[in-house]
């Protein structure tokens, strides 16, 4: 790598900018998780929104990203744990008998990975679908990822990237935390799982890293969330901050007013201590429009700090 990919790759050098995304994921999921969203539009500390274009509430998410301008919106890719939008007589290898994807993201993935000569097609054509639903109302997603990360699945991270390309996205999610964090918050609790969560995503990153590359599209440093899933509070946010390393990080939050861990994360994100300790670092509040803008593509992704 070059000096200078490493300088944008957010090594640590006085005097620049580092930038933080925070996105909510799951938006249109629900009218509980699109207040949630809305709320912390208001509170100043969302900055991007991925939208489900099978969410049951996806139309009024439509309508509220029109109220909030500054929000940048992507498209939270479903092949697992929801409803398509193609009809699944167009699918049917991908749905059940009810027309709905499997809810198991595990599940999912190793049926479409032992039927991937079968099933390719038809996995292009529903991402396809979605990325056009959201287009078709106006919105040029600035970003794509995928409801619980199944885009990091071999064959289906070819496919979102390749049509994510196609359409000029810029910004994909992979989802990597630094060691440092993991250890850091972590260790206390003992907490295995994010561990071998950490080393299983790294693994796999390391293909998609060059395929992201390949495609032009460009990621975080730094992605968090993974190990705090389902436990995003305003006391992990807190913790979480002081570990953020990188001159691009993201992190992202599932805040719905109709469940535990989403009020919690909620609240979080509209926490006035959070944001005021996260201004006590120094980061720049961004969605993934402004960074586009503010840091142009010059031929090469953001490497993941590892360590």
């Amino acid at each position: 790598m070059t000096n200078e990919a490493c300088h944008f790759a957010g090594q640590d050098s006085a005097g620049q900018d580092r930038y933080l995304v925070v996105v909510a994921d799951d938006f249109g999921r629900s009218a509980s998780v699109n207040r949630a969203v809305a709320m912390a539009c208001e509170a100043g500390f969302l900055t991007a929104a991925s939208l489900m274009a099978g969410g049951d509430a996806f139309e009024e998410a439509v309508e509220l990203a029109a109220e909030y301008p500054r929000l940048s919106v992507g498209l939270h890719v479903m092949l697992s744990d929801g409803c398509p939008v193609l009809s699944p007589a167009d699918i049917p290898d991908l749905v059940n008998d009810e027309g709905l994807f499997d809810k198991s993201p595990m599940r999912a993935g190793i049926a479409y990975w032992r039927l991937r000569n079968k099933v390719a097609c038809q996995i292009e054509a529903e991402v396809r679908a979605q990325f056009d639903k959201l287009e078709d109302t106006g919105i040029r997603p600035t970003h794509v990822d995928c409801h619980h990360h199944l885009h990091m699945h071999p064959l289906l991270f070819a496919v979102i990237a390749k049509e994510a390309a196609r359409r000029d996205v810029a910004w994909i999610r992979i989802p990597l935390e630094p060691w440092s964090f993991v250890f850091g918050l972590h260790s206390p609790i003992l907490n295995m799982k994010a561990f071998f969560m950490r080393l299983l995503f790294g693994l796999i990153a390391i293909r998609n890293l060059r395929m992201a590359r390949e495609f032009g599209l460009r990621v975080a440093s730094n992605v968090y969330g993974l190990s705090g899933t389902g436990r995003m509070n305003e006391e992990y946010l807190l913790a979480l901050l002081p570990y953020v390393k990188g001159m691009v990080n993201e992190i992202y939050l599932h805040p719905d007013l109709d469940s535990s861990p989403g009020r919690e994360e909620m609240k979080a994100a509209t926490s006035v201590r959070v944001l005021d300790r996260l201004k006590s670092f120094g980061f720049r509040l961004v969605g993934f429009r402004e960074l586009s803008a503010l840091l142009p593509y010059v031929g090469f992704v953001t490497d993941p700090i590892t360590h």
